[in-house]
C-alpha cells in the first residue's frame, strides 16, 4: 500500500503520511508524532479503513469501509468523554505487595504427569494449534 493522502486523519501523522513510520530492518511500526486534537473532530476517511484493512490483512466487501467509517467516528467520540477523567498522582509511598520468591516442594515430574492425557519426552502434550 502506499502512503495515504489525509495525513492528519485520526491514526495520527507522520512524515510518510501513514500516521506510523515503518522499521524496514525489523519490519515493525513505531509511532508517529502525535496530533493533537479532540478525537471527534478528527474524520476517519475512507483511506484510513482501507489502510488498516491492509496492515490487519483483511478483505473488505463493498461497502464495508463506508460502514466502518461510520463506526470509527462513534468509537472516536466515545474516547472524547476520557477528557474529563482526572489525571491520578503517583503515590511515592507504594510499595511492592508482592512475596518474595521461596523454594519450595513441588510435585515431581512424573507425578505432575500422571493424570495427562498425553505426553512426551517428560512435557505435556497438547493438540497441534495449526
Amino acid at each position: 500500500m502506499g502512503p495515504r493522502k489525509n495525513p492528519g486523519s485520526a491514526f495520527g501523522a507522520s512524515a510518510d503520511g501513514r500516521g506510523y513510520r515503518a522499521d524496514p530492518l525489523f519490519e515493525t511500526l513505531t509511532p508517529g508524532p502525535k496530533v493533537d486534537l479532540d478525537m471527534s473532530e478528527q474524520r476517519v476517511e475512507t483511506d484510513d479503513v482501507e489502510h488498516v484493512a491492509g496492515l490487519a490483512r483483511v478483505d473488505l466487501d463493498e461497502g464495508d469501509a463506508e460502514r466502518f467509517v461510520d463506526q470509527f467516528a462513534d468509537i472516536l467520540e466515545a474516547f472524547d468523554a476520557l477528557e474529563d477523567v482526572p489525571d491520578v498522582d503517583r503515590d511515592v509511598e507504594l510499595t511492592n505487595v508482592m512475596r518474595p520468591d521461596e523454594e519450595r516442594a513441588s510435585l515431581s515430574q512424573d507425578d505432575a504427569l500422571a493424570n495427562a492425557p498425553d505426553s512426551e519426552d517428560g512435557y505435556f502434550k497438547g493438540p497441534n494449534v495449526s
